[in-house]
């Protein structure tokens, strides 16, 4: 599943080759407005999952189907406030779901840019089951109808825009199969937000027992020693351990007195710095970030330097420095 990604760019001058610019949507556009129309579409397939960010210059109706048995969202980054949704008034950085098996229409007009995901459907499902421990309907789909922007519309924008510069920028990194997991991860968590948050609340009373929590802390660290050299993620130690998300977090909180998350990125970080400190002379830090699954570089370069007191880079050429004076 890993194996397969494909990057994009389609730049169009006509409205027909800009609506059959995007693979399997089945679209149809009308030109609204007079002059010539311009347009660019941007596309990310990495397995299930499909990314892309869409630009038009002219007002446009766009109806349509999205991509067969897949959950899709939406959200503008810049649109005019008279650009309509099924009946929505659409704002910038307000997301909007689109559901596969509905013909959606969209009417936009002057600058219209967009940034989409969608998701095979299966394929969430069962990440929802074995990530989130949540048994979801055939036919669910995220709920984005509340109006202004949440934290999950936030991760949504900065996960795709940085996503698609690191296609376009950096497509070495998409060799790695970590970082193509990691992101396909990252659009399943973005999509099953809402659900996570919601469940929380709602099954509190199922937190596992002290004994329960301390034999999944044990479980959990048996597995990263083991795993030492592995970019390991939530999902990953989720599904080798056959619990929750949720479980993992009580678990932690409540015996290690830190989150899953924060564990594992300081053993990936250590990962990543045992490898700078080779000073492999073919290496580069992004290709390194990428192996143990850090596709947001800036985010990296931070985390880093609070940790070990200097950026990855530097790093690197100290290591290199000091070989190159042995020699």
């Amino acid at each position: 599943m890993w194996r397969q990604y494909t990057h994009v760019i389609h730049d169009t001058c006509d409205v027909n080759e800009h609506a059959a610019s995007l693979s399997m949507w089945d679209q149809q556009y009308e030109q609204l407005s007079a002059g010539p129309f311009q347009g660019r579409v941007e596309e990310l397939r990495i397995g299930p999952a499909q990314l892309f960010r869409e630009q038009t210059q002219q007002a446009v109706w766009q109806h349509g189907l999205s991509r067969p048995g897949t959950v899709a969202l939406a959200m503008p980054l810049v649109a005019a406030s008279d650009s309509w949704y099924c009946g929505r008034r659409l704002a910038p950085g307000e997301s909007f779901a689109v559901q596969a098996d509905t013909e959606f229409e969209l009417v936009t007009h002057g600058l219209f840019d967009v940034v989409a995901l969608d998701v095979e459907q299966r394929f969430l499902l069962d990440y929802a089951r074995r990530v989130e421990g949540v048994t979801l309907p055939a036919d669910w789909k995220p709920s984005a109808e509340k109006e202004g922007v949440d934290t999950r519309q936030v991760a949504l924008r900065e996960m795709l825009l940085t996503a698609l510069k690191t296609a376009r920028e950096m497509p070495s990194l998409l060799a790695h199969a970590p970082m193509r997991r990691a992101l396909v991860h990252a659009a399943c968590d973005v999509l099953l937000a809402g659900v996570s948050e919601a469940d929380e609340s709602a099954s509190a009373q199922f937190r596992p027992t002290s004994s329960a929590r301390r034999q999944v802390v044990q479980a959990a660290r048996d597995y990263m020693h083991q795993h030492i050299d592995a970019p390991i993620g939530v999902p990953e130690l989720c599904e080798a351990l056959q619990v929750s998300r949720r479980t993992l977090q009580y678990s932690f909180q409540d015996v290690l007195h830190l989150s899953p998350v924060t564990c594992l990125r300081v053993l990936r970080l250590n990962g990543l710095r045992r490898e700078l400190l080779r000073g492999d002379r073919h290496a580069s830090v992004a290709d390194c970030a990428a192996h143990w699954g850090f596709w947001h570089l800036p985010r990296l370069a931070a985390e880093y330097r609070a940790l070990f007191g200097e950026l990855p880079s530097q790093t690197l050429q100290r290591v290199r420095d000091r070989v190159g004076a042995a020699h």
